[in-house]
This record gives C-alpha cells, structure tokens and sequence, in this order.
C-alpha cells in the first residue's frame, strides 16, 4: 500500500458552520417588523378594552335610564292616585258638618212630636213636615257626593261602622246584633264619615 495513501487522514463527515445571523439590515427590518407586530397587537387589545368597557358603560346607563322611568312612572301614578283621592274627599270635613245639621233637624222634628197626640195640630204637622223634606233633600245632596249611610239594624255589630253605645238584652236577637240605632252612621265614597252609635243585643 501506498505509504502517502496511509499517511493521509481520514476526511471527516462535518460540514462547517453556517452563521445563522442576518445581515444588519435585515435584522434591523424583522425587528421593525416585530415591533409593529407588537405594538398592533397591543394596540388591538387596547380596542378591545375600550370597546368592553364602553359596552359596559352603555349597559349601565341604559340600566339607569329603565330604573328613572320606572321611578318615573311610579311617581306619575302615585300623583294620580293622591289627586283621585284628593278629590273624593275633599269634602270630607264639610259633609261632615252638614250630618251635624241633618242631625239638628231630626231633633228639631222629634221636639216638634214630642208629647203630641197622634193627630197633630195642622200647622205642627206642617212645619214637621218641612222639617222632613228639608232633611230627606240634604242626605240626597250629600249622597250625589259619594256620602251613604252605614247599614246598622240587623246587621252584625262591625268596629269598623259602629260604635257599642249600650246593650240590649234581646232574645230574639243573635248575640252581637245591632238592634237599636241612636244616630245613623255613613261613609264617604267607602271611607268612613261617622260610625252609627248603636245598641247591641246581648
């Protein structure tokens, strides 16, 4: 064999290193590059924020906006319910007063009667008629105005319209059972006026 064919050395399977670093301009470009790519990215969540936040902001005013019309609307139904009230019984005190007269006349035509005979003297019997009429014409004015009067005999003794003034032992009478009225009780439009001052059987 030949003595340079031994002497030489065996060649290797290594290839040499390629330098994996871009020439200046083109790393300067792909870091450009990376940059904007990040910046954009970042840019693109900052929207995005933006964009929840003011969809949260939209959603809380229009949340607002339900909440004061419906306070709104409370507040326009309260008004008319306090007016429609306010107008029922405005004359509350004033039908009351003019109870205290009907109930002036039914004394002046229970004097009038008083210790007469059955047939009274003409002229009596006239003025008591009037008395009456007078009366019976101003519990008619006073019911145009939503004033009634309260149902007492007969019925069961009820806190809320009648006022015990005595008892009355009745046997025919169920216990608690107004059996006397001493003055008529009444209601305005289904509030009460006056309570009816009763006897109740025991």
């Amino acid at each position: 064999m030949n003595q340079s064919s031994e002497n030489r050395e065996p060649e290797s399977d290594e290839q040499p290193e390629q330098s994996c670093e871009l020439p200046p301009e083109e790393a300067a470009e792909a870091a450009e590059a990376a940059a904007k790519e990040e910046s954009a990215q970042g840019a693109e969540e900052d929207l995005e924020a933006r964009l929840q936040e003011a969809e949260r902001k939209a959603e809380e005013s229009q949340a607002s906006l339900l909440r004061a019309m419906a306070e709104m609307e409370n507040l326009r139904k309260r008004a008319a319910r306090e007016t429609e009230q306010a107008r029922q019984f405005a004359i509350e005190g004033f039908a009351r007063d003019l109870l205290g007269v009907a109930d002036n006349l039914d004394r002046a035509l229970a004097h009038m009667i008083e210790g007469q005979d059955k047939d009274l003297d003409p002229a009596i019997q006239a003025m008591a008629d009037g008395v009456t009429m007078i009366g019976q014409e101003l519990i008619k004015a006073l019911e145009k105005h939503g004033v009634k009067k309260v149902e007492s005999l007969g019925q069961p003794f009820n806190p809320n319209f009648h006022q015990a003034v005595m008892q009355v032992p009745d046997a025919d009478a169920k216990p608690d059972t107004v059996v006397q009225e001493l003055a008529p009780g009444y209601v305005l439009n289904d509030r009460l006026l006056r309570p009816a001052m009763v006897g109740v059987a025991t």
